[in-house]
């Protein structure tokens, strides 16, 4: 029994072990190491490090790995408060520009639409181009990566993505997402939460990620470099997290669309007959009745 239980307790460690060695955190300490130290008094310090005796380099390298692997682990407790500033949830004073980099967002938006509605007519009336379908195909996914609402629109391409999720299900059912999602998480099949939490942690990887970028800023102390560093850092990450981003949100409004139904049948309210405004006010009387407890 007893071996069984550490069999399943460190059947993963090999993995996170590897992942730590050779992922974000790797790259955040080696980076600092490298500016704070220099190419040269990191050769000179390898150099004393190895004719240390074989106990103290143990020592030292055990130290090493102890500091890579706790660092690693608090950044994924912090996975949640990243993902909302990668979301453009920002804490003052970098609130402060929310509403410019939200107004630039707006115009892009209105443009993409302007431009979706010409595509479109001009569909009815005759053929489009090879180019025109694909750019009407990208014009397709860009309404799905924003809310339908201009005035929900936040100040980054995640925040939109989670956001156009979340006003979706509001308009088309009346349930709010944010508060229901924990109920209806328990009443999904396994099969689907397998899937759903697996998307959830492919963005929370890259929220991670992204975090890292954003400490390696510390390290422009020492060497004005590392900023630019970080910032592509966190560019890129930001933008690598896009694509989880719409795989998660996609999954969660999908769930939304077929397993509704629980929610009103686990909770005993009375589920609409109908669809369309019906249904709408049906649910938002679910969601009255979840936060307020009212009927």
């Amino acid at each position: 029994m007893l071996t069984d239980f550490l069999t399943e307790l460190t059947k993963d460690l090999p993995g996170k072990w590897l992942e730590r060695l050779f992922g974000p955190a790797f790259l955040f300490w080696a980076g600092g190491l490298l500016f704070v130290v220099g190419p040269q008094g990191l050769a000179a310090w390898w150099e004393q490090l190895l004719t240390l005796p074989a106990l103290a380099q143990v020592g030292w390298l055990a130290a090493a790995l102890l500091v890579l692997n706790a660092s690693a682990a608090l950044m994924e407790r912090l996975r949640l408060p990243l993902l909302r500033l990668l979301e453009g949830y920002w804490p003052w004073p970098l609130r402060l520009l929310e509403a410019p980099l939200s107004a630039l967002v707006r115009r892009r938006v209105q443009r993409q639409r302007e431009r979706w509605s010409d595509l479109m007519q001009q569909r009815e009336s005759h053929s489009l181009t090879p180019a025109e379908r694909m750019e009407l195909a990208r014009l397709e996914q860009a309404r799905l990566d924003v809310p339908p609402d201009l005035a929900d629109l936040r100040p980054t391409a995640v925040g939109n993505i989670l956001r156009g999720m979340e006003r979706r299900v509001v308009h088309r059912y009346g349930l709010d997402p944010v508060l229901l999602w924990p109920r209806l998480w328990l009443l999904l099949p396994e099969d689907a939460r397998q899937e759903i939490a697996a998307a959830r942690e492919s963005l929370d990887r890259m929220a991670e990620a992204w975090g890292w970028g954003l400490c390696f800023l510390v390290w422009a102390f020492w060497q004005p470099w590392a900023a630019p560093i970080a910032l592509v850092w966190m560019l890129l990450a930001a933008w690598l997290a896009r694509s989880p981003a719409r795989t998660f949100a996609v999954l969660v409004q999908s769930a939304f669309d077929l397993y509704r139904w629980r929610l009103y049948e686990a909770l005993h309210f009375p589920a609409p007959e109908e669809k369309g405004d019906a249904e709408r006010a049906a649910g938002q009387s679910l969601t009255r009745y979840i936060q307020r407890g009212a009927p």
